[in-house]
């Protein structure tokens, strides 16, 4: 699945987040990569329905990219707060 590639745009972004002035500058690059994250877990469920992966994969993948999206946004989280 070439949308993997989502994965080195999240990190391009969040490191360009960390250049900002803000916290809430940098809380928006955060926002932005998780909106990413929610797209690719969009794609994976497609991909599943089309026959493409089969379910246990589907369900492997999904359980991952969970992780990271609570990740990314204990992150948010954390930076709005200081």
């Amino acid at each position: 699945m070439r949308d993997f590639r989502k994965l080195d745009v999240w990190s391009a972004g969040i490191a360009e987040g960390c250049s900002r002035r803000t916290s809430a500058e940098f809380a928006r690059f955060i926002e932005i990569a998780l909106g990413s994250a929610f797209e690719l877990e969009t794609q994976i469920i497609v991909t599943h329905q089309l026959n493409y992966i089969p379910a246990e994969k589907c369900a492997e993948l999904l359980a991952v990219l969970q992780i990271q999206q609570r990740k990314l946004n204990a992150l948010r989280s954390s930076i709005l707060e200081n």
